[in-house]
């Protein structure tokens, strides 16, 4: 104290004379100012930055690519087990990508207030200019209204965007189940499914595959296969593959796009166009070896064009084994020719047919299995077709029944080497499919069986038909009435059909396939 002289003691004073003035004529109207512009302009930046984030501008994205998305937790939901994993496709912007955002703007809107504040006073420190502090206090002030409208901004943005995200979350989720409720409803309606002609698979949702422009990586790894394309969050209407391909979602709007291949999701085949939106018709035959199950289908399948011709139906081989298949059927037909005995060690024949009719196509699927595989416990497990049909057809053998041989084999031994009777006793060979069925979990009463009794041209030969009588009565009478029981007993609905393999007259092979198509789809007549 006693080094400072009066000129110290002037000097002070003058300076906080100025200092006061400029508080109270400078600083103070500065900091009203200051506090005004601080809050319009820390709102305007969280704003400004806000719409950066939402643009996806350059070095602000903070979208996840499909791949990410799928190994990550990002949406709220977890893929079925039969549906293996997420598909490579661009989540729905409210599923995770919203979130994504209100973080991206918190940050952001961190970073500038962090910068705004580090920046002034290390800058007056530096140039020694903080003896001017009166007017460090509006610069300080508009800092902290800055900070105080970025925060009103960021609070208010997120408020939004949650309330359109929570919006979103209650409007999109009953469209959703709406649409996949209309894909069920339709299926049901229709009888409509997909069939797998090779590994016999049958599923409600197919899967599709993206003709867009994927590498051949994806194309070998799957990943360009839509496993579930019903609506989710992926996408409510269309989705976007990761190859960047706009794609529909539902069943029925991407069964005929053709941008998409339907695939089976087991094995990769592909299927046929319309699988999982037109009437599925399965029809799975069997038998003993030798009952006449290929010669009753080549017959049936010829007079069932010739009826859709008749009927103003549309008749399409869908698939190149199909129509070589056709072809040797309507040859041997018109010829008059058995067919060669079904291979065992081979997989079932099946042929598939598209009918069309008015505004209802329906895909017809035929199979026919050597009754050596039917009766043999681990070649007849592989044959699931015969777990998803509704309908299935039983050809018995008349010729095999012991008591029609026991009467007529040495009477007639002719006609016995023409029948060529099948090898084994009708009751195993139908025990051994509907055992099957029970083992493998099938409600054998909520299917129907058509109940074929061939080659009555024989019979007729023979003069032991039923002649006109009830053809369940004739099978009680030579023997057969424990067959009877447990077919009725097995299945919710039977009926009886007494038929020549030869004819494909309406009134004969054709008839089982045709009252199954009455039953499933509608009648051709």
């Amino acid at each position: 104290m006693s080094g400072r002289g009066p000129g110290w003691w002037i000097g002070t004073a003058i300076y906080l004379t100025v200092c006061l003035a400029c508080v109270v004529f400078v600083s103070v109207p500065l900091l009203l100012l200051s506090l005004g512009v601080g809050l319009v302009a820390g709102a305007l930046t969280v704003v400004a930055l806000a719409g950066v984030v939402l643009a996806g501008g350059e070095g602000t994205a903070v979208l996840h690519t499909p791949a990410e998305v799928r190994e990550s937790r990002l949406l709220p939901t977890r893929v079925r087990e039969a549906f293996v994993r997420r598909d490579r496709a661009w989540p729905q912007y409210f599923a995770a990508q919203s979130r994504l955002d209100i973080q991206a703007i918190v940050d952001r809107a961190r970073l500038a207030h962090d910068r705004m504040w580090a920046g002034p006073l290390p800058w007056l420190r530096e140039k020694q200019l903080l003896a001017w502090w009166p007017l460090i206090i509006p610069l300080a002030g508009g800092q902290g209204a800055v900070t105080a409208g970025g925060a009103l901004a960021v609070a208010a943005t997120t408020v939004v965007l949650a309330l359109v995200t929570g919006a979103a979350w209650l409007v999109g989720l009953p469209v959703v189940y709406l649409l996949r409720g209309a894909d069920a409803a339709w299926q049901r309606v229709r009888g409509a499914r997909a069939s797998c002609a090779k590994c016999f698979e049958l599923t409600a949702v197919p899967a599709y595959r993206c003709r867009g422009p994927h590498e051949l990586d994806d194309r070998l790894s799957g990943d360009d296969l839509h496993r579930d394309i019903r609506p989710g969050l992926l996408g409510v209407w269309w989705r976007r593959c990761a190859c960047g391909t706009k794609l529909p979602t539902m069943v029925l709007r991407a069964a005929f796009s053709r941008r998409l291949q339907p695939c089976c999701p087991s094995c990769g085949e592909p299927l046929f166009r319309g699988a999982g939106v037109v009437t599925d018709v399965r029809i799975p035959v069997f038998g003993a070896a030798s009952a006449g199950k290929t010669q009753l289908i080549m017959a049936a399948l010829v007079g069932l064009e010739r009826a859709a011709a008749t009927g103003g139906a549309g008749w399409q081989l869908l698939d190149e084994r199909s129509k070589r298949t056709f072809a040797e059927y309507t040859d041997l037909v018109l010829r008059g020719a058995d067919p060669a005995q079904t291979d065992a060690s081979g997989p079932p024949v099946a042929l598939t047919v598209r009918l069309d009719k008015g505004s209802r196509p329906a895909l017809v699927h035929v199979f026919d299995a050597a009754g050596e595989s039917l009766l043999d416990p681990e070649q007849n497990s592989r044959l699931s077709y015969l777990d998803y049909a509704r309908s299935l057809i039983f050809v018995m053998d008349p010729f095999s029944v012991r008591r029609i041989a026991d009467e007529f084999s040495s009477v007639a031994p002719d006609v016995y080497a023409a029948a060529n009777p099948a090898r084994h006793d009708p009751e195993r060979s139908y025990n051994a499919t509907v055992t099957r069925l029970r083992d493998f979990g099938v409600r054998t009463d909520r299917q129907r069986l058509a109940f074929v009794v061939t080659k009555a041209d024989l019979l007729d030969k023979l003069g032991a038909g039923p002649h006109g009588g009830d053809l369940r009565d004739w099978l009680a009478a030579i023997g057969l009435g424990n067959l009877l029981l447990a077919v009725e007993r097995d299945f919710g609905e039977v009926e009886f059909f007494l038929v020549c393999g030869r004819d494909p007259g309406p009134d004969a092979a054709p008839a089982p396939l045709r009252w199954v198509l009455s039953k499933e789809w509608m009648s051709l007549d």
